[in-house]
């Protein structure tokens, strides 16, 4: 139902809907924002959310894609040079440097659904399918990168206590070489 649009007035709209949107996200869970509230704080009405969005999940479809869009960009210059230290820290470098709405999006455990449909999107791309699918068993490469993603959470959720470059150096140490070899 997304209405593409050069109309400055529809550009704007659509910031608007978003921007309120991406406020909501810092102060509650997904299943509590209410298109009505969106509205409102957007200023607009319910109709005008209508013409540009089916629904929230429509608009949460759309950030998904522009997070992949996004992260594609800044991997792509390396991506066939890159091995699993190197994904690791892309990875990481890539999601601290987002803002406070996507590491929420990416990281609380009440949006795990955003997460997991964004792994789902970027696992999909030639890019990474190519990377995944060469080994033999790709569902177990796949647990990795979730496992990857847990341990920036927990370093998210506990306020940083190590600087970036030591959590990537551990977790790579960890992944590469399993829990019982790695310098925790």
């Amino acid at each position: 139902m997304r209405q593409t649009s050069n109309d400055l007035r529809v550009r704007r709209t659509i910031k608007s809907i978003k921007y309120a949107f991406c406020q909501l996200v810092l102060e509650k869970d997904y299943s509590d924002i209410s298109i009505t509230e969106l509205a409102e704080r957007a200023e607009i009405n319910r109709k005008t959310f209508y013409l540009h969005f089916s629904s929230l999940d429509d608009l949460i479809e759309q950030l998904q894609n522009e997070i992949v869009d996004n992260f594609l960009d800044y991997v792509e210059p390396e991506i066939n040079d890159l091995d699993v230290a190197g994904c690791i820290a892309k990875f990481y470098h890539y999601l601290d440097e987002c803002d406070e709405v996507e590491q929420k999006l990416m990281c609380d455990p009440n949006y795990v659904f955003f997460y997991n449909n964004v792994t789902n999107m970027l696992l999909e791309t030639p890019a990474f399918k190519s990377f995944y699918e060469k080994k033999k068993h790709p569902y177990i490469v796949r647990a990795y990168c979730v496992t990857i993603t847990s341990i920036y959470r927990s370093w998210l959720q506990n306020e940083k206590p190590t600087p970036i470059n030591e959590l990537i150096d551990y977790s790579t140490d960890l992944i590469i070489n399993g829990y019982g070899h790695a310098d925790l």
